[in-house]
């Protein structure tokens, strides 16, 4: 009912929550690498928390949000684009992450993920606009 949750959960919304939560978690596990680098089940659950957000949020509105978004005319086409763009982008950060990490360390890397995620939450507030809004 609208008094339990005075929020409408829009799907850019939930995105937007997605990829706020998973820079959040993965700038803390940056900044405490080292620390949670002893406490290892306290880094399973934040990084597991990383997996939940990323699953909550842009896994599952992946396949909502074309058709939103897309027109009807070109919605199979853009999806298919979209797609094919987010298994390159997952590909490269696949082939990346080890590399990198055994280069600068695997605190950076976690920032990096961090800053990733902020600039993906910003990205999709401003080019998905109102859609965004929690409460109108």
């Amino acid at each position: 009912s609208a008094s339990c949750f005075p929020c409408e959960q829009t799907p850019v919304y939930i995105q937007m929550q997605g990829f706020f939560c998973m820079s959040l978690l993965y700038i803390i596990i940056g900044i405490f690498w080292d620390s949670l680098s002893d406490i290892q089940w306290l880094l399973l659950v934040l990084y597991a928390g990383t997996f939940f957000f990323a699953n909550y949020g842009p896994n599952t509105i992946t396949f909502l949000l074309p058709s939103v978004t897309y027109s009807e005319e070109c919605r199979s086409t853009l999806n298919g684009i979209s797609a094919a763009a987010g298994k390159v982008g997952a590909l490269v950060g696949a082939s990346v992450f080890e590399p990198a990490a055994d280069m600068w360390g695997e605190n950076v890397i976690m920032m990096c993920c961090g800053c990733v995620s902020l600039l993906a939450f910003l990205l999709t507030k401003v080019c998905l606009g109102r859609g965004g809004s929690c409460c109108r």
